[in-house]
């Protein structure tokens, strides 16, 4: 069971290596769970691609899913599953949406799909979802080389989930590099703590990734809650790892550096009022955030 008491809650960050076996991947996040469970975590949030990577882009196809919950599919009902028998609130950080317009085509019909993170209750039901508006296209020689967009179609919408534990801001990996996401959330949309569930690469998550998180929680005063993928998927792909839980001063008050686990911490919304009412910055802003 999980604990809540007041404004202050546990949250958790699961870490894991997905790889190319569904099966393998739903049983590791069935573990966190349990895991965060124990340490009575009220929050789980899974990284993005936690059900699956392929060796190809276009494997994910292999597992995706309309978000139907009249019949769900393996991932979200795992997902639900989790989150009943816990208690808990789970974030699915990032799998494959089927489009509207393909969902009863074969895997091998499919062009594209959504990057989409999906809100669940302590009773299973989704209460929001998030597709991926940055999609990840990069050429760095020698280095990382990605087209999401190949394979992937960007959402739209920027999404903050009211729940009864705080409101949560919705991001997934490459959506770290565009700080106005961030402002719209807390500024616009009340935001107090973000999530950012990813698969960095080994290369620029050691360049960048405690940077942009730290900066995302000073600047927007919010928690964030990073959960990662780390180590080797599969020989051309690695992820840097580092899961983090950083608090509205920016301090990292929880790290996972490696391997299969959690990164655990206890969230206090009072230290957001406070944070906000000594250094009120989102008051002081004069641009403010357009659309």
């Amino acid at each position: 069971m999980t604990s809540t008491s007041h404004n202050r809650f546990i949250v958790a960050a699961g870490q894991l290596t997905s790889i190319q076996d569904l099966d393998a991947n739903l049983t590791t996040c069935r573990d966190l769970a349990a895991q965060a469970a124990a340490q009575k975590a009220s929050l789980l949030v899974l990284p993005e691609c936690f059900a699956f990577i392929g060796s190809k882009l276009t494997d994910k196809f292999m597992v995706a899913e309309a978000l139907d919950e009249t019949k769900p599919g393996p991932i979200l009902k795992m997902l639900r599953d989790i989150a009943i028998e816990h208690q808990l609130w789970v974030i699915g950080g990032g799998l494959p949406e089927r489009l509207g317009d393909e969902s009863s085509l074969s895997p091998s019909e499919l062009t594209s799909a959504y990057n989409t993170a999906i809100v669940l209750t302590p009773k299973g039901q989704i209460a929001q979802q998030y597709r991926k508006i940055h999609l990840f296209d990069v050429a760095i020689p020698g280095r990382a080389e990605f087209r999401e967009s190949d394979c992937t179609t960007a959402g739209d919408r920027v999404v903050v989930a009211e729940t009864d534990l705080a409101n949560i801001g919705l991001s997934i990996c490459y959506d770290l590099r565009f700080p106005e996401l961030y402002r719209k959330m807390a500024l616009n949309l009340g935001a107090e703590l973000i999530v950012v569930p990813a698969a960095f690469t080994a290369h620029t998550g050691a360049a960048h990734w405690h940077a942009l998180l730290r900066a995302r929680a000073i600047e927007n005063q919010c928690y964030v809650i990073a959960a990662a993928q780390t180590g080797d998927h599969h020989p051309k792909r690695a992820s840097y790892g580092h899961s983090l839980i950083i608090d509205p001063w920016g301090t990292v008050i929880a790290e996972l550096e490696s391997g299969v686990g959690l990164a655990v911490a206890e969230v206090d919304l009072d230290v957001i009022a406070k944070t906000r009412l000594e250094m009120p910055c989102l008051e002081h802003q004069v641009l403010g955030v357009a659309g």
